[in-house]
């Protein structure tokens, strides 16, 4: 089980690491993501898409 977080925020779980990856990609969000399992623990962040910001 992978517990995927942005900042302290705990966003879900997953089954494997790819799906929480792929659900990170997909979500929007930017920040600093933490995928958090059994001797596994991974960061990345993802900047502000300004072409995003700029539609709203």
């Amino acid at each position: 089980m992978y517990r995927l977080y942005i900042g302290f925020r705990l966003l879900d779980e997953f089954e494997s690491i790819r799906e929480a990856k792929q659900f990170a990609g997909k979500s929007g969000l930017s920040g600093v993501f933490n995928l958090i399992g059994d001797n596994y623990r991974d960061a990345w962040y993802v900047p502000i898409n300004k072409t995003s910001q700029n539609k709203k």
